[in-house]
């Protein structure tokens, strides 16, 4: 898909801070104040102003970015240096040296382009205000490691976390509703994502090439999901899809082991058929290669839905792909101790003490999922 940036021309400049004395008014710059943020340890303030209609920036001399205020940030546009792709946020100087970003209460939404390529940001913390995600907003920050994404957010906006390849964990809460095309591509490093209950679309390569992941449970609540959106995770051990989704549409996984004597389990929980979208190429229909090589997984359906599977001309390249099964996964309250159980194993056949939330166990030789 072609896209195309706009340039932005910008100004930088500093806002003066204005404080009353009694023989009259003295005006400083904010690089001459000292300031506390959240209680830490008393910091200068080297660059200020605005991103944002009523929004606010701070940055402290300890590379401490600070968005303040009410309403949303900007959208920013892009431009090019030499062959990179550059957002054009006042900071844009200071990105590579950018290590923690605050964002306070007020703020409703996080920009485009806001924060991509701040290559050193480890930290991040986002207010419970804030409702939106915006495109390419964290994109190739590839010392992010961990990031907790409040329940006000409903949409994470396209390429908003791409290339982030150093990012482990992502917690998402409910609240979320959709989660855009590219959303998270290529977090090669993102070994476990819980996708909330509220969700109901997941877009185009939404987690194309998160190659450390090896389980993932789709929600009920989710009727949509877009091509490659699992595509090349090529360590997924299990999947669960829920009962929302209907169609599969083209190369969501596109799974290619390199060790042929794995394989991954997909497994559909409604007893409803479902159908592979039909792919046109070059005015001929052809087949809709969902998982990549058949060889490669084991489809799981229920027992009641297996000869469809089976008999259907659409699934005919994963004919010998499909097992029926007859019971389905068992909830568990979260955090249950694996004590209760004779024996518990994650999937990698790991004995385990305790059973973590939203994750998939092996419970005296049964699949649990623990919620």
């Amino acid at each position: 898909m072609k896209k195309t940036f706009g340039i932005l021309s910008f100004m930088l400049c500093a806002t003066p801070m204005i404080y009353a004395q009694a023989d009259g008014i003295v005006t400083l710059k904010s690089s001459d104040v000292e300031m506390t943020l959240n209680g830490a340890a008393m910091g200068k303030v080297i660059d200020s102003g605005s991103c944002g209609k009523n929004v606010n920036y701070e940055l402290y001399d300890d590379y401490t970015l600070r968005i303040f205020g009410n309403g949303a940030m900007y959208n920013y546009d892009y431009f090019y240096s030499g062959n990179e792709l550059y957002p054009n946020v006042p900071w844009v100087s200071w990105m590579p040296k950018i290590k923690s970003i605050v964002i306070e209460d007020g703020v409703t939404r996080i920009g485009s382009g806001a924060f991509m390529k701040c290559s050193s940001l480890t930290d991040v913390n986002i207010a419970n205000s804030v409702k939106s995600i915006g495109r390419n907003a964290f994109s190739e920050c590839s010392s992010l490691k961990k990031i907790n994404i409040p329940n006000s957010v409903t949409s994470i906006g396209t390429g908003a976390f791409g290339f982030c390849t150093s990012l482990v964990e992502l917690n998402l809460q409910d609240g979320i509703v959709s989660i855009a095309e590219a959303a998270l591509s290529n977090c090669s490093s993102l070994a476990h994502v819980n996708i909330p209950n509220t969700v109901t679309s997941i877009g185009d390569s939404a987690f194309n090439g998160c190659s450390s992941l090896t389980e993932l449970i789709i929600p009920d609540a989710v009727t949509s999901i877009g091509e490659a959106a699992f595509a090349n995770c090529d360590n997924l051990e299990y999947v669960k899809i829920g009962k929302g989704v209907t169609t599969i549409n083209e190369s969501i996984f596109l799974l290619y082991h390199t060790d042929p004597n794995v394989k991954t389990v997909v497994e559909f929980t409604t007893e409803t058929q479902v159908t592979l979208s039909t792919v046109v190429y070059m005015d001929r229909i052809c087949t809709n290669n969902a998982f990549g090589d058949p060889e490669n997984v084991i489809i799981r359906v229920p027992e009641t839905m297996l000869d469809y599977y089976r008999s259907s001309e659409d699934w005919s390249l994963y004919k010998e792909s499909f097992s029926g099964y007859t019971t389905g996964i068992i909830s568990v309250d979260k955090g249950q101790s694996a004590k209760k159980a004779d024996a518990v194993y994650d999937l990698k056949g790991r004995r385990v003490t305790e059973m973590l939330p939203n994750r998939i166990y092996i419970v005296n030789g049964k699949k649990v999922y623990s919620r």
